[in-house]
Order: structure tokens, then sequence, then C-alpha cells
């Protein structure tokens, strides 16, 4: 394992924080309390890697949404899914999904107030009101209800206030951008108090869609354009949250939240030709002339490209969820004991219409009309004693699906469409646990042994009529599995001084078998995939210096994968589909640094980077070792980002904050194959974010103000995430330009 740079950091921190000691005393950070291990704990005190947002974070720093986190995590990628705005492909540590389709479980778990989200497809989606949020990485399941193998990414929402109170937010910027965000607490009504939050926002599209001939009119294929922009914004969000102290040790809460976006699709702009691959195709080859003219560079964001069919991309969620938690009193030799019940049912609407070949001609487009409902049921005995804190759980979650997914491929010869259809009818249930013991005669240790059990019961069934083959290769069928695991988790944790703790952990991770939705062939989709398993090991150190101003929060890690489950795009199988295989083994490791330093009251510098080594193992395909050519997706060896928070003025008429950060994401490819990496090798990229803030204005004697300047991707740095590479041709997805704007928030 690659522990020793890690090592090297420790006395550089330590020296540096001697030398800062002599002075400025009362500069000090203060402490982040985080619930990762289902209690409150200071975060310098959970012995796993987290990353924790609290609202001031999230106010400086502009996030909104889960793609918003990525920036600020290291080893932690977050970026838009090909062909669509809220679907999100995430990657922690390398372990990624690289394909959202609805049929594949998602390598990293997303939580909203402890519920789980069932599917990436969607992601991307405005939450009002959020307080904190936590990332973590590595294998969670003895803690959490549902099993991930890379890691957890936790929101949670703001609770309503006990006083009557709320706060009106007002934003303008460019790029016609508008959003409004209203939020009222009703304050205690005897034991019961509720909020409402509402936010819309809008904007134009970044890009523009265009009517272009680039042969001068010798084009007899070109098509009107289909709208006049791209990746817009159209976003509506509501949340209600009401909670009712039963009686002092019995209380309730139901939220019910709602995200709608309708908007326009991403940019899919041309930026490759594959002339070759035109000339295997008798009669076509004009084909790869005619598209030629419409490329651009793999270095260059277009602000205006050509689509005849790029229609829609429409995304609806909606979930209810009720919490139970009552405080049990003291039950013996167990302690004292909480027992939580957390109910939840969400559904998903997500309908598009995109066009992926970068011109006006009916090459490709296709369609997805998916109707998804997950039910979920989690019971939870949080116990603690003088020695011991632990969690009991069991937890059920059933999962259906339907997909209605047109495909279009060479339209303007007049090849009909393929409506294909799959679906699936999913459960889970898991039984976990988790003690951590503090030995009464040795109280810097803490040793934390966790057990799951988990067994996942998947049915599914796929429908390709083959109408553009005349019928040639049509089947539909049904089939279903079940699929069982017992895994667990040693931590031993270890107080070294009161401001430097160490651990090292073992956990193992845990992904079912399953079937491809998008498989070609009817022998593709019955062999599907089998289990994943990971072993993961870490070591850290959380620490802090110089009386509380200069933390330093190391992890090193190597998580082993067997039976790695990797996604194939099929750039020969008539549209953009993706088959999940079983590739052998691989090993990710590296380390991550975590640095703070609150350098005077005024001003405070952080810093965190995140190294990455991954290889396969062994790659097994058609009975072959095929390890050295084959590359692992979203992996880039290098994250770093640097930010500075300075309160400027802290005056009379209120507090003026600035915040900057520079982010850095190395070269990465998205793609197994070599092949197509070959057009879709993603450079690396740098991002710039700043916000001024100025805050605590009163305008009566119960009302404040806060004013804001921010801006996103300041210096414009033009940048590809993401890729779709047909073999003919490929298609490219652009982060998004330089945003910037002015806020306005009235706090009663």
């Amino acid at each position: 394992m690659p522990v020793n740079r890690s090592r090297k950091l420790l006395p550089v921190a330590v020296t540096l924080a001697t030398a800062l000691s002599a002075g400025n005393a009362l500069a000090q950070l203060e402490e982040v309390v985080v619930t990762a291990q289902k209690r409150e704990q200071s975060l310098q005190d959970t012995p796993i890697a987290v990353t924790a947002f609290d609202e001031t974070a999230i106010d400086s720093r502009g996030i909104f949404n889960v793609k918003d986190l990525a920036q600020f995590v290291p080893n932690t990628m977050i970026v838009e899914s090909p062909g669509g705005t809220t679907g999100a492909t995430v990657a922690i540590r390398g372990a990624v999904t690289i394909n959202p389709a609805i049929t594949w479980e998602p390598t990293v778990g997303m939580y909203l107030d402890g519920v789980f989200l069932g599917k990436n497809l969607g992601g991307i989606f405005d939450i009002a009101e959020l307080e904190r949020v936590e990332v973590l990485r590595g294998p969670q399941g003895t803690l959490y209800g549902k099993n991930t193998v890379g890691g957890a990414i936790n929101l949670i929402t703001r609770m309503p206030g006990e006083e009557f109170g709320g706060k009106v937010d007002l934003s303008v910027g460019n790029e016609g951008y508008q959003r409004g965000r209203l939020r009222i607490d009703t304050g205690a009504l005897g034991d019961f108090r509720a909020s409402l939050a509402y936010a819309k926002a809008e904007r134009d599209g970044f890009y523009d869609n265009v009517d272009a001939d680039p042969s001068g009119g010798m084009n007899p294929f070109v098509m009107p354009r289909s709208s006049d922009e791209f990746t817009n914004l159209d976003s509506e969000v509501w949340r209600v949250d009401a909670i009712w102290d039963v009686t002092d040790n019995f209380s309730a809460r139901y939220a019910y939240d709602s995200s709608e976006r309708d908007q326009q699709p991403s940019k899919a702009q041309l930026t490759d030709v594959n002339q070759d691959a035109f000339n295997t195709l008798p009669g076509a080859e004009f084909l790869g002339f005619l598209m030629a003219p419409y490329v651009v560079s793999e270095d260059k964001n277009a602000s205006k490209i050509s689509n005849d069919s790029s229609l829609y991309e429409v995304s609806e969620t909606e979930g209810h969820a009720l919490t139970l938690d009552l405080d049990a009193g003291t039950w013996g030799f167990m302690g004292d004991v909480r027992l939580k019940s957390i109910t939840s049912y969400r559904e998903l609407d997500w309908d598009d219409y995109i066009d992926i070949d970068g011109t006006n001609m009916d090459l490709f487009h296709s369609a997805r009309d998916i109707e998804y409902e997950q039910t979920s049921q989690e019971l939870q005995l949080l116990g603690t004693t003088d020695t011991l804190n632990y969690v009991l759980g069991a937890y059920y979650f059933d999962e259906e699906a339907d997909v209605i997914n047109p495909i279009t491929f060479f339209g303007l010869f007049g090849s009909p469409t393929d409506n294909n259809r799959y679906g699936l009818d999913n459960d889970s249930i898991a039984f976990y646990g988790q003690a951590d013991w503090t030995p009464a005669s040795l109280e810097k240790l803490t040793l934390s042994v966790g057990l799951r059990y988990t067994e996942e019961d998947r049915e599914q069934y796929i429908e390709r009529p083959s109408t553009s083959t005349g019928g040639v290769g049509a089947f539909a069928g049904t089939d279903s599995d079940t699929w069982d695991n017992t895994s667990g988790t040693f931590v031993a944790a270890w107080d070294l001084t009161d401001d430097i703790n160490l651990y090292g952990r073992v956990a193992q991770g845990w992904k079912s078998g399953g079937f491809n939705g998008e498989a070609p062939t009817e022998t593709a989709f019955r062999e599907g995939y089998d289990e994943e398993t990971v072993l993961s090991y870490e070591i850290g150190m959380k620490s802090r210096f110089a009386d509380d101003r200069v933390q330093l929060n190391i992890a090193a890690f190597q998580n082993n994968i067997d039976d790695m489950q990797v996604s194939v795009f099929l750039e020969g199988s008539g549209g953009a589909a993706s088959n999940v295989q079983n590739a052998g083994e691989a090993t990710y490791q590296g380390f991550e640094v975590e640095f703070m330093w609150q350098v005077l009251d005024a001003l405070r510098l952080s810093a965190n980077y995140g190294y990455l080594d991954a290889e396969y193992d062994e790659f097994i395909e058609l009975g072959e070792d095929v390890k050295n050519q084959k590359d692992l997706p979203f992996a880039p060896e290098n994250t770093a980002s640097l930010a500075l928070d300075w309160t400027i003025c802290n005056c009379d008429f209120g507090s003026l904050d600035f915040h900057v950060d520079y982010n850095f994401n190395d070269d990465y490819v998205p793609y197994i194959e070599p092949s197509q990496n070959a057009t879709s090798q993603i450079d690396s990229y740098e991002i710039v974010n700043a916000s001024l803030i100025l805050s605590q204005v009163q305008v009566g004697s119960d009302m404040d103000m806060q004013f804001g300047l921010w801006g996103k991707n300041i210096t414009d740095e033009e940048y590809r995430q993401h890729t779709i590479p047909f073999g003919f041709w490929t298609a490219s997805y652009f982060g998004n330009p330089a945003t910037y704007g002015f806020d306005v928030r009235l706090n009663f």
C-alpha cells in the first residue's frame, strides 16, 4: 500500500503547527459533528474517511445538489451521465457505475435523511434546505440499510424550527438565471412544528441549437433544428416537513419532497468521425464525409451546434418518509436504548428524447420513458452502556421499474424504430449490526465489530422486437435469481493523544448479480452477471495541532475486488447500449489528505488531495486474461482542491466574507475499451469558484438580510466530462461554462 507518502506529511504538519503555536491562541477551528455512525460524533472521533459540509460551507460553495460536491472531496467524481443533465455518474476511490440504466445498482449509495435513493438516474436534483452533507469513502453495510461498495453520500435536511421564522432568497445571474427560494417555520404549536420550503429556478441554455449546413446546400439529409437551445434549466422543488413530539420520549417526523425538471437535453458535441468504420458499410461511405464538417475539437466547448431530434428531458422525483423515534429508557445490561423506524416510498418518472450524433441529420436518436418506484422499511435499535455503543438493524427494500426505450439508428435511410422494453421487480432484506467497545481499563482504545446478512431477489424482463432488422435477432424473455451474502467490518481506533486519533479498518463490500436490460441477445440477457465482492483495508489519522488551529486528516486504503462488475459499451449494437460483465480481479489503492488551518480568526485555509492507483489483476475475456488490454474508467490518479475563507470585515453593519476555491481533476477515461477511449480520453482540468457574502445586516429587531456575489468556473475553463463513442463517431459532453450571479436573502 502507498502509505509512506502520507506518513511523510506528519512531521511537516507537526513542524508547521509548532511554529504557529506562539501566538493567536484564540483563532480555533470549530468542532464538526457528524452522524456517519448513526449517532452524533465529532468528525475527528469518527474512525472512517468522511468529509462533511455544514450550512456555512454549503452556502459559500454554492452546493445545491450532489454534483456540486465532487470538487471538494478527495478521490471523488460526480458528473452528469452522457445524454442528460439529471443522471449522475458517481465514483469514489474508483468504484463507479458508468451507465445509469435503471437495472443496475449504484456503487455509491445516496441517502436523504436516512432514506436510500435507489438509482443514480434522476440523482441530480435540487434539494430544499440542506443542513449538512457527509461523504463517506469505502464500503458501507454494517451501519446502513442498503449495502454499497464504494461509499455513501448522506444528505441531511434542516429540521423544522422551534420558533416561527423563515427566509426568502432571490438570485439572478448570467444566461438569464433566476432563482427564488422560500422557507417558513411554524414554530412550536404545542407539541407540533412544521416547515414548508419551495424553490424555483430557471436559466437559458448554455448553448444554441442552430440551423446549419456546412456543405453549403449540398447535403440532402439536413433537417430543421429540433429546439433553439441545449442545457437550459427549469427546476421546481417542494418540501414539507412536520414533527410531532407525541410524548417526552416519542416523536414522529413526516417529510414530503418533490423535484421536477423540464428542460432541453445536454449538448452532444461531435468530436470525432471514424471514416474507416463508415467504409465498412457498403453504400454508406459518404455519411462520414457529410459528418466531418460538423466535427468540433475535443478541446473546444462549442457555443452552438446543430441537432434535429433533441427534444426534451423531464425528471420528476417524489418521496414520502415517516421516521418514528422512541427513547425506550434503560434495558438492563443493554443500557440506554433508542428505537427508530424509517418508512419510505419514493417514485421517479423520467423521460427524454435525445439526439446523439452531433448533426442535424437523422443518424441516431433515442428516447426513454421510465417509471420507477421504491419502498423501504428500516428498523434500528441503538444502545449505549458505559463501555459500549451499538446499532442493530433490519432492512427491507423493494423496487419496480418499467422502461420503454425506442431507438432509431440511420433513420435517414428509412430504418424503422426499435421499440425496446425492459423492466424489473427486485426486493432485498438485510440484518446488520455494529458494536463499538471501549474497555474501562483502556479508554484510549475502541474496537468495533460489524456484521451484515443480505438476500436479494431479482426478476427482470426484456423485449427487443428488432424491427430495424426485419425481426432478425428479435427476442423477449423473463429471468430471475437470488443472491445472498454475509460480510463484516472490524475497526480499531486509538487515541494517541487528546488531539491525535489513529485507526485501522477492514471492511467487506458486496453487490449482488443481475441481468442486463440493454442486452443485445437473449443469451447475453440470461447469462447476466455474478455478484461482486470487495475487501477494503484502511488506516488513518485524524489530528489537530496548534491549539485547535490546524487540522490534518490522512487515510490510506487498498480495495481488493473479486468478480468485478464492469460496464462494457456496445458500440455496434445498433444504439447506445451497455452490458455488465464480471471482469475478474482489480486492486484500487491510494491515500487522501485533508488539511485545514485557522490562520487568524478571520482567515482559514483548507486543502485536500487524493491519490489513486488502480489496476486489473485479472480480466478474463473469452477464456483469456486481457488485463493489459483494458482500461479502468473514472479513476483519475490525482484530485486536489485549495480553498480560502476570509472574513474581510466583522462590522456593525454586518459580516463580509470572501471564499475562493481551486479544484484540480487529473485526466481519466470513461470506458473499459482502449479503442473507445482513443476518442474519449478526458484531459485534466482546473475549476475556480468564488463568492463574496455580506450577512447579518439588521433590518429590524428580528430580521436580517444577506447579499452575495458568486461565480462558478470563473476562468471559463473548457473541459470534457463524458463521451459516447459509437464507433462511427464520438459525441462529447462538456462541463458548464462560467456562471455568475447575485443573491439577496431575508431572514425573519
